[in-house]
C-alpha cells in the first residue's frame, strides 16, 4: 500500500508542477491543494484523529498552516509599507535620475549608474508597484542611451535580484520555514548579494556596446510635478539593511524604525496621512504575496505531517546528495527547475522540498537555505512567469522569453558560484 501512496503522491506534484507550467493552476491555489491532497494520499484524518499525533488536515494542514508563516506576513506587510513610502516620498525616482545625471550619456556608465541605483532602490522595496516604477524611469533612460532593449530591461531584474538578496523583508521566510538563525541568514545575503554583483558586472561588459545605438523609443511625458527629496532621505532604502547588519537588530523592528524615520524626515506635518495611506495602499501590493505564504504554509505542514514524512522520508534520502561535489551538480544541474514555481523555487515547491530534506536529517538548514537560495538567482531574474520580467518586457516592447534567454547563463552562473561556497564552506 505504501508504495502506491507514495506513486499517488509523486502524482500530485508532478501534476501539480504541470499545471502551473501551462497556466492551468496558479501557486496561489496549487501550493494549499498539494498539501491537503499529499496528506489525504499519506492517509491523514480529514477531522478526528485517534493517532497520538492527533494530526488532522482540517486542524493541522489547514488550520496551522495558514497560519505557520505569520511572522513572515507581518514582515512582508511592514515592508510593503517602507517600500509605498519610498516610491510614494520620490525617493526611489530621485535616486534613479542623480545616477543618470552621474553617467551622461555613455552607455556604459549608463549601464552601471542605474543598475547600482536599482540594487540600493530594491534593498529597501521589493513588489510589483516598485518594478513599475523603476520601469517607467529607468528603461527609457537606458534605451536612449542606446542600451538594446533586452538588455535594459534584464539590468533592472538583475539590479532588483540581487538588492532583494539584501532586503531583510525577505529574510524572515528562510527563519519560519527552515529554522536558519538571523546570523545565517544574514550571511547568505551577504555572500550572494557579493557574487550577483560580480556576474551582473560582467553582464554588463559582455552585453552592452561601448558604442550608443540611439533609440527612437519615447521618454512618456511625466504628468506628476517631481518632488524635492532631501539628501539623507535617500539613503533611506538602505536604513533597514544598515539596522539589522550592523546594530543587530531583527526585522520588523528595523523596517518599524526605518518607516517612522522616513515619515519624519520627508513629510513630518503630514506623517499621519501619508502613513495611513502607505499602510493601506503597501498591504494591498502584497496580497497576492501573503495568499501565497498561506499556501506555502499549508504544503509545509501538509508534507511533514507524521504520516505524510513516514512515506516520503526513505524516498528522499535516497536522492538527497551525501558529498559536496554531489550537493553542487544536483542543485546547479537543476537550477532551471527553480523556473515556474518548479521544485526548486522557495516561494513554490521548493519550500516543502526543503523541509522533507531537513526532516531526512542529512543535509542542515543552512546548507538547504543557501541552495534554494542560489537557485533565486535563476527564479528571481530569469522565471518569464514572474509579475517583474512581465512588467520589465513590456515596458522594453520585448518578448519575455528573450529575457530568459539573455539572463539564464548568467543567472545559473551565479547559482553555480553560490553552490561552490556553500559546498566549501557550509556544507
Amino acid at each position: 500500500m505504501s508504495t502506491v501512496q507514495v506513486v499517488l503522491i509523486l502524482a500530485v506534484f508532478f501534476g501539480a508542477i504541470a499545471l502551473m507550467m501551462a497556466k492551468k493552476l496558479p501557486a496561489i491555489l496549487a501550493l494549499p491543494l498539494i498539501g491537503i491532497l499529499v496528506a489525504a494520499v499519506a492517509g491523514v484524518p480529514f477531522l478526528t484523529s485517534t493517532a497520538e499525533d492527533g494530526q488532522t488536515i482540517c486542524g493541522y494542514v489547514i488550520g496551522a498552516g495558514s497560519a505557520k508563516l505569520a511572522s513572515t506576513m507581518i514582515v512582508t506587510m511592514f515592508g510593503a509599507v517602507f517600500a509605498k513610502l519610498i516610491e510614494k516620498q520620490g525617493i526611489a525616482e530621485t535616486i534613479i535620475r542623480k545616477a543618470a545625471e552621474l553617467a551622461g550619456d555613455k552607455p556604459l556608465a549608463m549601464a552601471f549608474a542605474l543598475t547600482a541605483a536599482i540594487i540600493v532602490i530594491f534593498i529597501g522595496m521589493s513588489g510589483a508597484g516598485p518594478v513599475i516604477m523603476v520601469c517607467t524611469i529607468a528603461v527609457p533612460l537606458l534605451l536612449a542611451a542606446g542600451i538594446a532593449p533586452v538588455v535594459a530591461s534584464s539590468l533592472i531584474l538583475l539590479g532588483l535580484t540581487v538588492g532583494l538578496m539584501l532586503n531583510v523583508s525577505q529574510y524572515q521566510m528562510f527563519i519560519d520555514t527552515l529554522g536558519m538563525t538571523q546570523e545565517q541568514v544574514k550571511s547568505m545575503g551577504l555572500i550572494l548579494a557579493a557574487i550577483g554583483i560580480v556576474f551582473t558586472i560582467v553582464y554588463i561588459l559582455v552585453k552592452v556596446k561601448r558604442t550608443p545605438v540611439r533609440s527612437s523609443w519615447a521618454m512618456p511625458a511625466t504628468q506628476n510635478k517631481k518632488k524635492s527629496v532631501n539628501a539623507v532621505a535617500l539613503f533611506t532604502p538602505i536604513l533597514p539593511f544598515i539596522l539589522v547588519f550592523v546594530c543587530k537588530i531583527d526585522a520588523l523592528t528595523s523596517l518599524i524604525i526605518a518607516i517612522l524615520f522616513t515619515v519624519l524626515i520627508t513629510t513630518p506635518r503630514q506623517a499621519v496621512n501619508v502613513l495611513s495611506a502607505c499602510f493601506i495602499e503597501g498591504i494591498k501590493d502584497v496580497a497576492a504575496v501573503i495568499g501565497l505564504m498561506i499556501g506555502i504554509g499549508i504544503l509545509l505542514n501538509g508534507v511533514t505531517a507524521v504520516a505524510t514524512t513516514a512515506l516520503i522520508q526513505p524516498l528522499v534520502t535516497a536522492i538527497i546528495p551525501k558529498t559536496a561535489v554531489g550537493y553542487v551538480l544536483l542543485f546547479a544541474i537543476l537550477s532551471p527547475l527553480a523556473l515556474y514555481r518548479g521544485p526548486l523555487n522557495m516561494y513554490g515547491l521548493g519550500s516543502g522540498l526543503a523541509t522533507i530534506m531537513l526532516a531526512a536529517g542529512s543535509m542542515n538548514p543552512y546548507a538547504v537555505g543557501m541552495a534554494l537560495r542560489c537557485n533565486t538567482f535563476v527564479q528571481c531574474a530569469s522565471d518569464p512567469t514572474n509579475t517583474q520580467n512581465v512588467i520589465c518586457a513590456d515596458f522594453a516592447h520585448v518578448d519575455v522569453n528573450d529575457i530568459l534567454k539573455s539572463t539564464l547563463p548568467f543567472t545559473m552562473l551565479m547559482c553555480f558560484a553560490g553552490l561552490v561556497y556553500s559546498a566549501v564552506f557550509i556544507f
